[in-house]
């Protein structure tokens, strides 16, 4: 993986060197990325999210964890959420870069939180005294101090997976959509995936909702 991801960083300085016409050609833009193992996304059933949340004492990390999973949001782009990006009248939030935070690959995309989204901004709004939604004493939350205390929670729960990190939120939200029913074009949509290839990783969890779609054909056999 960190083969892969030193080679876009090189298609990309090289590229951008071209167009700048500092150099004649981009040397790395024929070379394909390796082959990587698709491995399953690590995410938490419903047991386990549920126990987390209540081992879960800080009122502000709780939050955070909640609308993780309610809206799929990357951590980065939860903490640097400013009340201006948020419309509740329209119940729309957008992610967009500012002057301190960029979105990944400088996308902007708008997402429409579910009600119990709009629920936990709407009591936040009314008490709110930062530009920033989610605080710690009207203070930006830095990421390095949520992931270290997300991880002393899953801990603390008792829940044995060694692989979760606070983006296997954005995992649990993803595959909670796919395992009731959702396409993976909605759930690419509601991610901001580039590409369908990155949310194929949630195709595992289709196949039993698969079995509404093919008996939409119907021969009769007698």
């Amino acid at each position: 993986m960190s083969v892969n991801m030193d080679l876009r960083m090189l298609k990309s300085a090289f590229g951008t060197a071209r167009r700048r016409k500092l150099i004649d050609s981009n040397h790395f833009g024929g070379i394909s990325l390796a082959d990587v193992p698709q491995k399953a996304p690590s995410f938490l059933t419903v047991e386990e999210f549920q126990t987390l949340i209540e081992c879960i004492k800080d009122g502000w990390l709780k939050e955070v964890v909640l609308f993780a999973v309610l809206t799929g949001m990357r951590q980065d782009e939860i903490l640097n959420l400013k009340w201006e990006d948020v419309d509740l009248g329209k119940r729309l939030v957008h992610i967009q870069s500012s002057p301190s935070f960029k979105t990944k690959q400088g996308r902007r995309r708008t997402i429409p939180p579910s009600e119990s989204a709009l629920y936990l901004l709407s009591a936040k709004a009314e008490k709110t005294t930062s530009e920033y939604v989610f605080t710690l004493i009207a203070r930006f939350l830095k990421g390095s101090w949520v992931t270290h205390l997300f991880k002393r929670y899953v801990r603390r729960a008792g829940i044995q997976n060694d692989r979760l990190r606070f983006h296997s939120l954005r995992h649990t939200f993803a595959s909670r959509l796919v395992q009731s029913g959702a396409t993976l074009y909605e759930v690419q949509r509601l991610l901001g995936h580039s590409s369908s290839k990155v949310t194929e990783i949630y195709s595992h969890l289709q196949p039993e909702h698969l079995h509404d779609t093919v008996n939409r054909i119907e021969i009769p056999l007698n």
